[in-house]
C-alpha cells in the first residue's frame, strides 16, 4: 500500500487535488457574501484549508476503500465510482503499460514512459536546483545584511535592497529592510510590524511548503495560481491585522505601501532569486491601497458609536457562527466589578484593558475554550491542596495556582509537545531546571514530579519576587526571562506589566500571555464563567 501510495499513480492524482482544490475554493471566495462579510485571515486560513482538505480527501478516499473492501449490501450509491478511483491507485494498470512499453520510437529502445520519466526528473531537479539556490542566496544576504537587534527567534537586518521582504529558517525568522527605511521613522515601524504580522500568520513556512509543491508539480499551472491566490491573501491579511489592532492609520500604511513601490521602480535591485514574503505587484498593490483608502472613508461616514456597533455585531454573527454560542460578552465595567469582587488588583494589579476584555469573552464565548478551561480547574482541584500548602509555607500568594494554569492547563506535559522543551505542570525549560537542581536527562526528568517541579518553580519565582518585589512582574521574568523583564524595565523606564507588554521592545507573545493571565485569574476566580451553557 505504501509503495502504491508513492506511485506514479498516486503523483497525478495528487496534481488533480491540486486542481479541484483551487477551482472550489475560488469559486467560494469569489462569491459576495464571501467578499463582503469574511475577514481576510479567515478567507487566507479557507484557502489553506482547502488545499490541504483536497489533497487529503483525493488520497483519505481511495486508502479507506482499499482497507475497508466493500460488502455487497452496501447502499453507498458511490461506490462504483470510488472503486474505480481506488483500482487506478492500487491496481497495476497493466493494459497501459503493455501498450505504452513495446511501441519504439524510430527504432530507438527509449519509450513514451522513459521519455516522460526524464521530462519530469530533470523539470523536478531544475527546481530543486532553484529553490536551494534562493535558501543559499537567502543565507549570503543575511551574513552580509546589518543585524540591529533580534527578538527570541525574529532577526531583523538592514540591507540595500529597495522593498522589506521576510523568510523562515527552521525556527529562525527574518526580516530585511532597506537601509533607506532607517531615514523614515514612520514606515520603519510600519515595515517591521507588517514582515512580524506575515510572521505570525505563518506565511513564510506557506512559502516553503509551496515552494516544495511548485518543485514536485512544476508544470502544474494550479500550483502557480495557488501561489498568486495565497500571495494575495497574506497581504490583504496582513494589511487588514495592521489596521484592525488600531496601532496604524490606513492612510499611513497606504503611503508606505506606495513609497515602498516608488522605491523599486526607481532602484531595481530586488533580489529575484530571493524566496522571501515581498507582495508588491502593480495589480495586487493597487487594490491594497483601495482597501486602505476605502476603509477610512468608511471610517469617515459613520460615527464612531455605529462602528462600534457593527464591529461588535459582526464579531459576535462570527463567533456565533463558529462557536454555536449565543453568550453576551461582558464589559469593560464588568469586568472590573469582577476583579475588585475576587480582590485581583492587590497582587497581581489587574485591569480590565481591552485586552483582557477581549481575551475573557473569547474564552467564554466559545464552547470549546469553555470545555477547555473546565477541563483544566477539575485538574487544578487535583494538585490544588499540594501547591496551596506549598505556597502557604513560603509566604506565597494563592494566587500562583495561575501559573499552571496558563501554562500547561495542570496537564504535565512532555517536552516533545512544545517548541522550547518545557515539560510538567509548570512547563520548566531543561536550561532553567538544571539551574533550580531537577535532573534533566534522556534517563530522567524530575520536571515531571509534580513535588520537585513545584519546590523547583516556587523557588524560582521566589527568586523573581525578591529581584522584582512585585509579583506580576515575577510571573512575567518566569515566563520570558528575568533578564529580559530586567532589560525591558530599563528600557521603558516603567514597572507597570502593560507598559512593558506594550512595548515594542518586549516579544510579541508577552502581550497576549499578559491578557491570558489576567483572564485565566478571573476565572479561576469565578469559575461559574465557563460552566456548561444551561448547567
Amino acid at each position: 500500500m505504501i509503495a502504491s501510495i508513492f506511485s506514479m499513480d498516486a503523483y497525478w492524482l495528487f496534481n488533480g487535488a491540486i486542481a479541484v482544490g483551487y477551482l472550489i475554493s475560488r469559486g467560494i471566495l469569489s462569491l459576495s457574501c464571501y467578499k463582503k462579510n469574511i475577514l481576510q485571515a479567515e478567507r487566507l486560513k479557507f484557502a489553506r484549508y482547502a488545499l490541504c482538505a483536497a489533497v487529503g480527501i483525493f488520497f483519505l478516499i481511495p486508502v479507506l476503500l482499499e482497507i475497508f473492501p466493500s460488502v455487497s449490501h452496501s447502499s453507498f450509491q458511490l461506490e462504483p465510482l470510488l472503486k474505480n478511483a481506488s483500482n487506478s491507485i492500487f491496481e497495476t494498470p497493466k493494459l497501459i503499460r503493455e501498450q505504452m512499453i513495446p511501441v519504439p520510437i524510430v527504432e530507438s529502445s527509449v519509450t513514451l514512459h522513459g521519455l516522460l520519466m526524464l521530462v519530469l526528473f530533470s523539470g523536478v531537479s531544475f527546481f530543486l536546483l532553484k529553490y536551494i539556490r534562493s535558501l543559499y542566496h537567502l543565507k549570503k544576504l543575511s551574513k552580509h545584511a546589518y543585524c540591529q537587534h533580534h527578538i527570541h527567534h525574529v532577526h531583523i537586518l538592514y540591507s540595500d535592497t529597495t522593498v522589506p521582504f521576510c523568510w523562515s529558517m527552521f525556527k529562525n525568522h527574518f526580516i530585511m529592510i532597506p537601509k533607506i527605511f532607517l531615514e523614515k521613522r514612520e514606515d520603519l515601524k510600519l515595515a517591521i510590524r507588517h514582515e512580524l504580522q506575515h510572521i505570525r500568520q505563518g506565511d513564510t513556512y506557506w512559502l516553503h511548503a509551496m515552494s516544495i509543491v511548485k518543485v514536485c508539480c512544476f508544470w502544474n499551472p494550479f500550483v502557480k495560481l495557488w501561489i498568486n491566490l495565497l500571495d494575495e491573501l497574506q497581504e490583504f491579511s496582513c494589511d487588514e491585522a495592521m489596521v484592525l489592532r488600531k496601532k496604524s492609520s490606513p492612510m499611513a500604511y497606504a503611503q508606505c505601501l506606495i513609497n515602498s513601490a516608488s522605491d523599486v521602480l526607481n532602484n531595481n535591485h530586488l533580489p529575484q532569486s530571493v524566496l522571501g514574503i515581498r507582495g508588491l505587484s502593480q495589480s495586487v498593490l493597487y487594490r491594497r491601497v483601495s482597501m486602505l483608502v476605502n476603509y477610512k472613508k468608511i471610517m469617515k461616514k459613520s460615527s464612531l458609536i455605529t462602528g462600534y456597533i457593527i464591529a461588535f455585531l459582526a464579531a459576535g454573527s462570527i463567533a456565533y457562527a463558529l462557536n454555536g454560542s449565543s453568550s453576551v460578552p461582558l464589559t469593560a465595567k464588568e469586568v472590573t466589578a469582577l476583579i475588585t469582587k475576587a480582590d485581583l488588583q492587590k497582587t497581581f494589579h489587574v485591569v480590565a484593558t481591552p485586552e483582557v476584555v477581549n481575551e475573557l469573552n473569547n474564552i467564554i464565548g466559545s464552547d470549546k475554550a469553555r470545555l477547555t478551561m473546565r477541563e483544566s480547574l477539575q485538574r487544578m482541584e487535583k494538585y490544588k491542596p499540594f501547591i496551596n500548602e506549598s505556597l502557604k509555607k513560603q509566604g506565597m500568594p494563592e494566587d500562583l495556582l495561575v501559573v499552571p494554569l496558563i501554562e500547561s492547563g495542570y496537564r504535565p506535559l512532555e517536552e516533545s509537545k512544545n517548541p522550547v522543551l518545557a515539560a510538567g505542570i509548570w512547563q520548566i525549560i531543561p536550561e532553567t531546571g538544571k539551574r533550580l537542581g531537577l535532573k534533566v536527562s534522556a534517563s530522567q526528568d524530575e520536571r515531571m514530579d509534580t513535588a520537585l517541579s513545584t519546590k523547583a518553580a516556587l523557588t524560582y519565582l521566589n527568586a523573581n519576587y525578591n529581584q522584582f518585589h512585585d509579583w506580576r512582574l515575577a510571573v512575567m521574568a518566569y515566563e520570558i526571562g528575568e533578564q529580559q523583564t530586567d532589560g525591558l524595565i530599563k528600557k521603558t523606564g516603567s514597572r507597570d506589566a502593560w507598559v512593558l507588554a506594550r512595548s515594542t521592545d518586549a516579544p510579541p507573545s508577552l502581550k497576549d500571555f499578559s491578557a491570558r493571565l489576567d483572564a485565566e485569574l478571573i476565572i479561576m476566580h469565578h469559575p461559574s464563567l465557563v460552566e456548561a451553557r444551561g448547567s
